[in-house]
Parts: C-alpha cells; sequence; structure tokens
C-alpha cells in the first residue's frame, strides 16, 4: 500500500457569465506528516519540524523515502498538467462565447 503525504489541491477557475473571472490555481500540499519539535541552532527556541518521512537509520531507508517523494512528485506533476490542461480548454471556450 501506498501511503501519499503530498497531494495537489486544485482550484478550479471560473468563467460563469457575470461574475469576476479568474484562472485556475494548484498547489503542492502536506496531506499527512508527523511532528518533531527540537531547538534552533542557537537553543533560544524550538521550531515544529513537520517530516515528511518516517525516522530512517540507514542510507537505504533514507534513499527509499526520497525515491518515494520522487515518485508522489511526479504523480502530482501529471495531475496538475491534466488539470491546467482541462482548465485551458474552458478559457478557451469561454473566450469563443465571449467574442459571439
Amino acid at each position: 500500500m501506498t501511503t501519499h503525504t503530498l497531494q495537489l489541491l486544485k482550484i478550479l477557475s471560473n468563467y460563469k457569465k457575470g461574475t469576476l473571472p479568474y484562472g485556475p490555481k494548484a498547489y503542492i500540499a502536506l496531506k499527512s506528516y508527523s511532528g518533531i519539535e527540537l531547538p534552533t541552532e542557537s537553543g533560544k527556541e524550538k521550531v515544529m519540524f513537520k517530516m515528511l518521512s518516517p525516522e530512517c537509520l540507514v542510507l537505504s531507508e533514507i534513499e527509499y523515502e526520497i525515491n518515494r517523494l520522487i515518485r508522489e512528485l511526479q504523480t502530482i506533476k501529471k495531475q496538475a498538467k491534466e488539470f491546467f490542461q482541462k482548465e485551458d480548454q474552458k478559457q478557451q471556450e469561454f473566450r469563443k462565447r465571449e467574442v459571439q
């Protein structure tokens, strides 16, 4: 089973008649994470770090997690491409209607 820590957040465009039009937007967001609070280098304050992987104790574990994150980002890239292509089609249709 694959656990995804990242996801694509899609905000659809608005080309409805009588409203202010705006284009599509997308963000890469943390879907899930664990956190750990550690002091800064100066030791004066603590910072909450958001972990994107479980604890890795050997090189092979961290390499596995890096490859997993790369695969997730590749999936998100594909989803974003499809999303923006569909939104571009909607925008072109809107412009055609505006001209008519």
